[in-house]
């Protein structure tokens, strides 16, 4: 069966296929906050759905026309588990509410908007700038405090918004019979921001349970 776009297809589902292979490495002892990852295996997904789209579905106008919110609104639901991770992480659980209740209302109004078949890219774009904005904070001020960690996380969404910008530039070329779109350059090129940010979760449990027998040490220690 031929692929209709197979160069954004097969990086699609690379790209699903590294963030499953991720969440799946983040055992309960390399991370307290379940939500990184929840995080990937919304990612994994939408990775996993996009390059079924990009292969199969693209191809017919009214299954698209579908198949293209659903994918957006996973996305959403990733950057929202994102966000819940990096307030946990930075501030505390329990801490942090405002934040959560912003993306929980730009969420909703993007859903609406999916369901009434009125979601567009410009709607995507608004909604999720929103909730990566209050990422990026929230991981400014973990430098400020001098968290652990903290320049992977900020390399990561860094790789990111190089990623985005590789898309908006347009960039294409040829190789191998395979037309490399925007599209299929963008896919791979969050790859590593993924990698980096399964670094920096890690890092920062190994610092944190450091931290952790410390104390213990010197709970347990004679006065």
């Amino acid at each position: 069966m031929t692929l209709v776009e197979p160069a954004s297809s097969i990086t699609d589902f690379a790209l699903g296929i590294l963030a499953l292979m991720i969440a799946g490495r983040l055992r309960p002892k390399e991370t307290t906050d379940a939500h990184w990852r929840w995080f990937f295996v919304w990612i994994g997904i939408a990775g996993l759905w996009g390059g079924f789209h990009h292969g199969f579905i693209v191809g017919h106008e009214t299954a698209a026309a579908f198949s293209w919110p659903a994918i957006s609104l996973i996305v959403a639901i990733a950057i929202s588990y994102l966000l819940a991770a990096s307030v946990n992480t930075v501030l505390g659980k329990g801490h942090g509410h405002p934040f959560l209740a912003v993306r929980a209302i730009s969420l909703a109004v993007f859903f609406s908007l999916v369901v009434s078949g009125n979601a567009t890219v410009i709607t995507l774009m608004l909604t999720e700038d929103l909730a990566m904005a209050l990422v990026i904070g929230l991981w400014l001020h973990a430098w400020q405090k001098d968290q652990p960690a903290v320049g992977l996380v900020l390399a990561a969404i860094v790789a990111s918004g190089l990623a985005a910008a590789l898309k908006a530039s347009g960039l294409q070329f040829n190789m191998g019979g395979w037309e490399f779109d925007p599209n299929s350059l963008y896919h791979v090129a969050q790859m590593p921001g993924l990698l980096l940010l399964l670094a920096a979760i890690q890092r920062r449990a190994d610092a944190t349970g450091g931290q952790t027998l410390r104390r213990g040490a010197n709970v347990a220690a004679p006065v």
